[in-house]
């Protein structure tokens, strides 16, 4: 539906990272997974991939993302747009208070792709809106903070308007509220999918053993 053939190609190559960046966590002590940040998951293969494809067909500019933690999934986003050559992330969290847990705030993306990427301290509902502001534009979007309708509808409602047509928006555990359908209630003419992640967790597989992550994709303006 974006445009390009399947398969891609791509995930043979996202395997090798996904298991060079797991590995490089755990060679750091980082406990990786289920509750690894605290009482909070890495993003687990699955969303990654999805994220990594997305990135790397749509050639995104403008990255938003709301949820760091280790940084795995900003990773992943960072590596794909390295690859292109062109593009910037940024990323809103709250931070840990746990001095622990702070420090590891975006360990798994490393000095090198750094270059590409802004980390934006707080909560979303009080950062998010200055930054879409300052952006103008983004072409993909990726939930993964507060899992509550609240935060999701808040969310959704502010990326959206600024969202290109042919961009992308991915949520990660739709399954914990029900900000996904009724978004997708609102704007039924544009697709969206329901993505089920892998039910392992060792090596390129679902981490967090549980929930859903959604994609929708913003069809073009049609004449």
């Amino acid at each position: 539906m974006i445009g390009f053939p399947r398969p891609s190609g791509a995930t043979s190559d996202f395997n090798v990272l996904w298991t060079e960046v797991v590995a490089s966590l755990r060679a750091k002590g980082i406990r990786v997974g289920p509750s690894g940040f605290g009482a909070w998951n890495d993003g687990d293969a699955g969303l990654a991939r999805a994220i990594w494809c997305l990135v790397l067909h749509l050639r995104p500019r403008n990255v938003v993302e709301t949820g760091v933690g280790h940084g795995v999934t900003s990773r992943f986003i960072l590596e794909a747009l390295e690859r292109d050559g062109a593009g910037h992330l940024s990323s809103i969290d709250i931070p840990a208070l746990d001095p622990v847990l702070r420090a590891q705030v975006g360990m798994a993306v490393g000095d090198r792709l750094r270059q590409r990427w802004s980390y934006v301290e707080g909560s979303s509902r009080r950062r998010l809106p200055a930054l879409l502001a300052k952006l103008g534009q983004i072409d993909l979007f990726i939930h993964d903070s507060l899992h509550s309708q609240r935060n999701v509808r808040f969310e959704l409602d502010r990326a959206w308007p600024i969202l290109r047509p042919g961009g992308a928006i991915v949520l990660d555990d739709i399954d914990a509220n029900d900000g996904f359908h009724f978004f997708n209630r609102d704007f039924p003419v544009h697709p969206s999918f329901v993505c089920e992640a892998e039910p392992l967790h060792e090596g390129p597989r679902r981490l967090n053993k549980k929930g859903l992550f959604g994609i929708i994709l913003k069809m073009p303006l049609q004449n």
